[in-house]
């Protein structure tokens, strides 16, 4: 792979770093301009935007675990608040999307520009799912235990993979839009003792919100290193840029409805006016002609 130049100022990236002597392991990433183009491909509103926006940025993080480009990622929150359902795909080389079945959430507030986002989403489930490339995917669930996602991220960790996690997400915004977006997550790696998760504990005791460090310009560098300290010993491994990307075409929209049938895809083609498939992670609307239609119903035949 190509080497990548990033600016550190104005790209959205992702730092990866370990520290105490490699028994934490450190990621950052900066979100802004991906959540900003999530935003407008769907028209999200304050809150929407918010809950999506961290679900990606965590997506983006919690994608670093995994062997092979190929590889997917999925986060799905289903809940029975305002914002009932929640879906975000990432890969390792830094590629999120993602979408809401509820993208005008009415948008609570607990105080002057604070937004109320467990309010928004309620009670429910986060489920991960890890496509390896194998028979059967991973999948693993735990009950939201905030709705504010972070922390739900942070216990699927400590539930289902026993890995003790700190993650901090956020998404800030003011008139004109997303101002900043990003996340961090920290991870105690084999061999760690209750002495440093303690340490981490009170380090992590009164961190001031991240969406804020990232509107006042700290990049994904500087923030391990203001949560940590001086005498975490920091050492920075790998840098990537990220970005929104949807994996979308005609021919895998093509390759979808072969998977139909011809039986289906006859009793498609009777209408004249041919059909339409809606990608929900890109608002991209594939058209098909009655003729297509048929077309491609012949081809199923050989299938």
């Amino acid at each position: 792979m190509a080497e990548q130049k990033i600016n550190h100022l104005k790209d959205d990236y992702l730092v990866q770093a370990t520290a105490k002597q490699g028994l934490l392991r450190c990621l950052a990433v900066r979100t802004t301009e991906l959540v900003k183009q999530a935003r407008n491909i769907h028209d999200l509103s304050p809150v929407s935007c918010v809950a999506l926006g961290r679900l990606m940025s965590g997506a983006l993080l919690m994608a670093t675990d995994l062997k092979n480009e190929q590889d997917r990622l999925t986060l799905t929150i289903k809940s029975d608040g305002d914002i009932s359902n929640l879906t975000t795909i990432a890969t390792l080389d830094g590629k999120v999307r993602g979408y809401t079945t509820d993208p005008h959430a009415i948008s609570y507030y607990k105080s002057a520009g604070k937004l109320d986002l467990a309010q928004s989403v309620g009670k429910g489930n986060l489920t991960v799912i890890k496509d390896l490339g194998l028979k059967e995917p991973y999948i693993g669930s735990v009950k939201l235990v905030s709705g504010e996602i972070a922390e739900d991220l942070a216990s699927y960790y400590f539930y289902s993979e026993q890995i003790p996690t700190v993650i901090f997400l956020g998404v800030r915004l003011n008139q004109q839009g997303v101002v900043a977006a990003g996340g961090m997550m920290i991870q105690a790696l084999p061999g760690i003792d209750t002495e440093i998760l303690n340490w981490l504990e009170n380090r992590c005791l009164g961190f001031p919100e991240l969406s804020e460090l990232l509107a006042e310009g700290i990049s994904p560098h500087q923030l391990p290193d203001m949560l940590l300290g001086v005498d975490a010993e920091l050492k920075y491994l790998a840098e990537s840029l990220v970005e929104y990307y949807c994996e979308c075409s005609r021919d895998r929209m093509n390759r979808n409805l072969l998977l139909l049938g011809n039986k289906e895809l006859t009793e498609l083609s009777e209408d004249p006016n041919g059909i339409t498939l809606h990608c929900h992670f890109c608002a991209v609307d594939y058209h098909y002609t009655q003729a297509e239609v048929k077309q491609l119903a012949e081809a199923a035949i050989v299938l």
